[in-house]
């Protein structure tokens, strides 16, 4: 009988998740970030500056899973989905990295955006010679408390949104209630807030870095990385974790959808990142085009090639095969190399910005030890949600059904 065939009467719950060798690993990753970002801080000014622009990069990895994840719950919730089911209180857990965001978002806006932004504490002449068109609706715009302000209540939003859906999910454990109906309420409030949060969120935190420079699809390429790299690292632990408490739970279709996402995603990306481009080339203005030319040259050129095709044919291709997609091995592979490749983009956004003459690489330790610091307390904050939570939303009367693929009959 194959692993497909299987049925069950029951679901045995995994229980809470200690893995205290995995949470030492992650105490492990934050002091090395913190080291390393204290040594930084130690040097000259261009060593402050490195610090500052490998914080920004290493908030992204807590911030771009948060919010992809909650995405994906949210979006499942509105079209009454049920193949995540078995997956939800993992995402869940993965949601968890957000609250990080707001702490570094705070510790970021008050010790650090002097030395990321040109514009952020300019007035008058000096901050009107930023920007192509003067005295117009951007350089009014670009200011330090309208800045703060806004990306504090995104991520204030984000974080309430989340509350909500994730106490309506950990309640039902104990109650055994239909959430559906709430749950969709709450998902369509959501996704709104959603798409326009990270939109000015990334404008503000990465289009920004170069002010006069802008972009319509900024937000959605953002959002492409944000959803691949929260793909990336749900398989990696549901790989894991299928393989100790939750082997009865995750079943072979479950795992396929997953590898299905992965290939699908991809080629949005792939979609979304020429479209950018090829609508910057086409017009060729100035105030457009300098961001592709600065990030063309003395390396970066190439670097923005592997990560591309790492991002896409390498995914698409690697997984195109049905039978592939269901084979940890190949899953784990194409994910770590599509966390390699967007770790790579979001090096390419940042740092042409700090460095345009010569090439800053993505695996400098500068960034990897800030980085496993982010990384690291992402972890934590996980595993202390799936530790007191558990590993499955045992209340929802689904379950057991999506476990049995009742759905795909």
């Amino acid at each position: 009988m194959s692993e497909s065939a299987h049925h069950f009467a029951s679901i045995r719950d995994p229980g809470p998740l200690r893995a205290p060798k995995l949470r030492l690993a992650a105490w492990g990753l934050v002091l090395i970030g913190a080291l390393t970002f204290g040594g930084l801080l130690l040097g000259d000014h261009q060593s402050q500056e490195r610090a500052w622009s490998s914080f920004l990069q290493g908030m992204l990895i807590p911030t771009f899973i948060g919010i992809a994840a909650l995405f994906f719950i949210a979006v499942h919730g509105v079209t009454n989905a049920k193949w995540l089911i078995p997956l939800r209180r993992l995402m869940e857990g993965l949601s968890s990295g957000l609250l990080l965001t707001l702490v570094a978002f705070i510790v970021l806006a008050y010790f650090g955006s002097s030395y990321l932004y040109d514009w952020i504490h300019l007035s008058g002449d000096a901050h009107q010679h930023l920007f192509h068109v003067h005295h117009g609706s951007k350089s009014s715009m670009m200011n330090w408390s309208r800045w703060v302000v806004t990306n504090a209540a995104i991520i204030l939003l984000w974080l309430w949104f989340r509350y909500r859906l994730v106490r309506l999910s950990v309640d039902q454990d104990a109650s055994g209630a239909d959430i559906r109906a709430r749950h969709r309420r709450i998902s369509i409030a959501f996704l709104p807030v959603f798409a326009l949060g990270i939109t000015f969120f990334v404008w503000d935190l990465l289009l920004s870095l170069h002010v006069n420079w802008f972009s319509t699809m900024w937000g959605v390429y953002c959002f492409t990385s944000a959803v691949q790299t929260f793909l990336c690292v749900l398989i990696l632990f549901m790989v894991w974790l299928r393989r100790g408490p939750m082997n009865q739970v995750i079943q072979e279709h479950t795992v396929h959808d997953v590898g299905t996402w992965m290939v699908g995603w991809s080629c949005f990306c792939a979609y979304i990142g020429f479209s950018q481009y090829m609508l910057i080339w086409y017009a060729n203005l100035d105030e457009e085009t300098f961001f592709y030319v600065i990030r063309g040259q003395h390396g970066y050129g190439l670097a923005y090639a592997i990560e591309a095709l790492i991002r896409w044919p390498l995914v698409f291709l690697g997984l195109m095969s049905q039978s592939l997609r269901t084979k940890p091995w190949a899953l784990v592979t194409i994910a770590i190399a599509a966390l390699v490749g967007n770790w790579m983009d979001w090096s390419w956004i940042i740092m042409p910005a700090f460095s345009p003459n010569e090439y800053r690489g993505p695996y400098s330790w500068q960034e990897l030890g800030v980085g496993a610091g982010f990384a690291g307390g992402f972890l934590l904050l996980a595993l202390r949600f799936w530790a007191k939570n558990g590993l499955i939303p045992k209340g929802e009367p689904r379950l057991l059904p999506t476990v049995n693929a009742e759905h795909l009959h």
